[in-house]
């Protein structure tokens, strides 16, 4: 889409659309502090529980590639309003789960859902001025992460002082309400001419098969995710045993680490947009990287396991800003498009960093969660000088 220049870009437009994307993306991080009281409210086990996490992050990834492509196609608005009512609907009836499958069912349409945040992202950056457009993405993303943030410890305090039920009830509830809002107050956007669904569909594995770029990106992106989704997922396990045993919403109040995060998406997008793209490479991979060694001392000493996260939730969320601003550049008309690719790979890692914790955890505890954020974090490295190396050479 190309920019409307009669609707007028405001600080309370894009405040508007931050808070969207954090009420949407975080929906989808609720249950990694709800894990044991889940377990004990189904009676099933705290890895059964725990796998709900795992699938969180795959109807993200399916809505993702199915319905994010659909931006360069339908109206956005509608779009976007059309998958927070989903969500929110599929929140509601995820309260009343009694058992494991519904869980699990529910569990996917929510998270289904919630990949309106990943609409507004690149339709923000469409009808940006390209001067601004890589800050504007720093603080939707940074609303983004605040979401996330807040929706553990939102989920641990209503846990505790409720239910676990109640989180997912309330949840859904402010997001029907909230999607309301938007759609009187989003713009309305005309759909692009000479598409169909086949073509847009289509047009992904062209996307992919043309932009080796866009996929060490997304590749790199995903390990980085996958890094942060195992200790995030593995840091119920971790706080709620020997030798701290925190309730739910400790455990929540531990996650606010991750407000560093709303600081580093910002200032990756003012870095990357005074061009110091690899400036921001190296210091993100450096701290994912050496963020094993704090995290190693996890069981040992609280604070030190506090700088691990801290270190790798900062480089992430850096990173991901910095990934988006290089493959936004590609294709200006096909953003959404460009965004399903990546984001569809990105959510991969996201699924696998929390499957491999759990399986990680049960069978070799938190040595195995460590070791596995090492080998996620060589990957990175490897890819992404690789990619910086190839983009110099076509300069």
């Amino acid at each position: 889409m190309e920019r409307n220049p009669s609707f007028a870009l405001s600080t309370q437009f894009i405040l508007l659309m931050a808070v969207a994307c954090g009420l949407c993306a975080g929906s989808a991080y609720f249950n990694q502090p709800l894990i044991y009281s889940i377990a004990k409210s189904l009676s099933i086990t705290p890895s059964q529980a725990g796998f709900a996490v795992v699938l969180a992050q795959v109807g993200y990834g399916l809505g993702l590639i199915l319905l994010v492509p659909l931006g360069d196609l339908l109206n956005k608005r509608r779009l976007i309003v059309s998958l927070m009512v989903l969500a929110g609907i599929s929140q509601i009836l995820l309260s009343f789960s009694t058992t494991l499958a519904a869980l699990y069912f529910f569990t996917l349409c929510a998270t289904f859902g919630a990949i309106s945040a990943q609409v507004l992202i690149p339709f923000a950056s469409s009808i940006s001025p390209p001067e601004s457009s890589a800050a504007i993405i720093g603080r939707l993303m940074s609303g983004l992460v605040m979401g996330i943030i807040l929706s553990r410890t939102f989920a641990g305090f209503v846990s505790t002082y409720w239910s676990w039920e109640g989180v997912y009830i309330s949840s859904g509830i402010i997001t029907l309400l909230f999607a309301t809002l938007m759609w009187r107050k989003l713009p309305n956007t005309a759909p692009q001419s000479g598409l169909n669904i086949v073509s847009i569909y289509q047009s992904l594995f062209k996307i992919a098969r043309h932009n080796p770029h866009l996929i060490r990106r997304a590749c790199a992106g995903a390990l980085g995710f996958g890094i942060l989704s195992m200790v995030f997922t593995s840091m119920t396990f971790v706080l709620g045993s020997a030798p701290y045993f925190f309730n739910d919403f400790e455990i929540g109040l531990f996650g606010l680490l991750g407000i560093i995060g709303i600081y580093s998406s910002s200032w990756s997008g003012k870095t990357v947009g005074i061009g110091k793209e690899n400036f921001v490479a190296k210091l993100c991979v450096t701290l994912m990287l050496f963020s094993c060694i704090p995290l190693f001392f996890a069981q040992q000493n609280i604070w030190i396991y506090a700088v691990g996260v801290l270190m790798s939730y900062f480089g992430l969320t850096a990173f991901h800003v910095l990934n988006q601003n290089l493959v936004y550049r590609i294709d200006a008309k096909a953003r959404s498009r460009i965004n399903a690719v990546y984001m569809t790979i990105y959510f991969s890692g996201a699924a696998l960093g929390s499957l491999g914790a759990v399986y990680a955890w049960e069978h070799y505890q938190w040595i195995g969660c460590v070791v596995l954020g090492l080998f996620f974090s060589i990957g990175i490295l490897l890819i992404d000088r690789l990619d910086f190396w190839k983009m110099n050479q076509k300069i």
